[in-house]
């Protein structure tokens, strides 16, 4: 349990430090243009890499993980990064429904707890919301997928291989990606600067990151994935201010606490669980 949850919040650094190199790979790249060359690269690795792969749920985890990504990126458009930020993190609200609608996964008081502290954590840190608009609706869309795609994540990698996973998933959003692509009619521009970090992201961001998801999350459940992939904006935050000079306001230092707190306070029962599992094996033997 301890090594899952160590993985994963290692996974939770790793998709961290993508956003602040992400952010210096768009400023000169259209978003549709990014997506689909990092999932272009990361289909291509992928593929070399596993040479086995699972085609079915494979593809209906790339279609929930494009829906997530494309709503994203079009709803930045429509409305600002703080409260894009603070909605795109209420998918901790819906994996607890999708938990038990398709996983039966019921949430710990602990847990319960910990995603109370989570929300507001997750308000303070990005600013809060206030208003609605076209934008937002997207951002709730992607929340949707994201949560979705956590619990799937979960639930087919307890009957398929890991590593068979992942190719055809990337593959399925750099096709649905491309034809957002041509829709929208971008063109194919792409500086030294931004190709390292979709390479970057591709690598880090998508295979090893999902990778790791794939192989630990099934041992701790979605409910705690989630709570714990709550760090990725704290980690974000911290490599912001090394490399972009962004800084912390007092709010989000105390939203940073609360989250990191919520984390914490989720944790409590596996370790009363671990406890209790130590104690049953001592009156055994």
């Amino acid at each position: 349990m301890k090594k899952s949850i160590g993985y994963i919040l290692l996974a939770s650094v790793l998709m961290g430090s993508t956003f602040p190199i992400q952010k210096i790979g768009l400023l000169n790249v259209d978003p549709l243009t990014y997506i689909f060359l990092r999932f272009l690269i990361a289909t291509f690795f992928s593929f070399l890499i596993f040479r086995k792969n699972e085609i079915f749920h494979s593809i209906i985890l790339g279609l929930v993980l494009s829906v997530g990504y494309i709503s994203q990126i079009v709803g930045i458009k429509y409305t600002t990064a703080s409260k894009s930020g603070f909605i795109v993190s209420q998918y901790i609200i819906f994996i607890p429904i999708f938990s038990y609608i398709i996983e039966k996964e019921k949430i710990t008081k602990y847990q319960s707890v910990g995603f109370l502290f989570s929300i507001i954590g997750s308000y303070l840190l990005s600013g809060g919301i206030s208003g609605f608009n076209f934008g937002d609706l997207l951002m709730f869309i992607c929340a949707i997928s994201f949560a979705l795609h956590i619990v799937l994540i979960t639930k087919f990698s307890k009957i398929v291989d890991e590593k068979h996973l992942l190719s055809f998933q990337f593959l399925t959003v750099t096709v649905i990606s491309f034809i957002a692509f041509l829709i929208f009619r971008k063109n194919i521009y792409v500086t030294p600067i931004s190709l390292i970090t979709i390479v970057y992201t591709a690598i880090v961001g998508s295979i090893i990151v999902i990778f790791l998801q794939l192989k630990y999350q099934k041992n701790i459940g979605s409910n705690l994935t989630a709570i714990l992939f709550l760090s990725q904006p704290i980690f974000s935050a911290a490599l912001s201010f090394i490399l972009l000079k962004e800084t912390f306001t007092f709010k989000q230092i105390i939203g940073s606490s609360i989250l990191l707190f919520g984390i914490i306070i989720s944790n409590l029962s596996n370790k009363k669980a671990n406890l209790s599992n130590k104690k049953a094996n001592h009156a055994d033997t």
